[in-house]
């Protein structure tokens, strides 16, 4: 547990607006935590890439056009 923790010490945590301006390190990080969701669920870069990608798809950015 102690290992886990200091792991994600080492990455700077990014707020929701960060992962909202960059789609593409969103989609990393989002397909990062599905991969070890047993580890990296609750990190603090996964819950604000996975509430950016929410409010994306909110905001129009993440939902295919109809037309």
């Amino acid at each position: 547990m102690v290992s886990a923790l200091s792991a994600c010490k080492d990455e700077p945590t990014h707020d929701v607006q960060y992962y909202l301006d960059n789609p593409k390190e969103r989609t990393e990080k989002i397909a990062e935590c599905k991969n070890n969701p047993g580890e990296k669920a609750l990190a603090a870069n996964c819950v604000n890439a996975t509430e950016a990608q929410r409010k994306a798809m909110f905001q129009g950015d993440g939902m295919p056009k109809i037309r």
